[in-house]
């Protein structure tokens, strides 16, 4: 088998001709690929170009663990970002009132709503 090269030189994929396998070797030998996941990713060719990566479940979960991680803190810095242009503007947040006041709508009405018709 040949080594497939990546055309992207910003692809951070590495991976050497142990890890590659055609789709149709691993067709034939999908727990002894199985197996080899338990060291390492394995990357599933189909002609000459990578179309898949097997990878071992417990490496997966971190993966989306990761994902998780990096995701709130996307938020946390979107919130801080947030906080930091509202503490340069003067201007005020919206008061509950004028919004209550604008929908018609006062606080004893609000506080006697069913929680699912607060919640929508």
């Amino acid at each position: 088998m040949s080594v497939v090269t990546m055309n992207d030189p910003d692809d951070p994929v590495l991976l050497s001709p142990g890890q590659l396998v055609s789709s149709s070797k691993l067709s034939k030998n999908l727990g002894a690929y199985l197996d080899k996941t338990r060291k390492r990713p394995i990357f599933v060719t189909r002609g000459q170009e990578v179309e898949a990566v097997l990878i071992n479940i417990n490496e997966y979960r971190e993966l989306l663990l990761e994902e998780q991680r990096v995701e709130e803190l996307f938020h946390a810095v979107l919130a801080i970002r947030r906080l930091v242009e509202h503490t340069k503007t003067p201007k005020s947040l919206v008061d509950m009132d004028d919004v209550l006041k604008r929908f018609g709508v006062t606080r004893t009405e609000l506080e006697g709503m069913p929680d699912d018709a607060v919640d929508g």
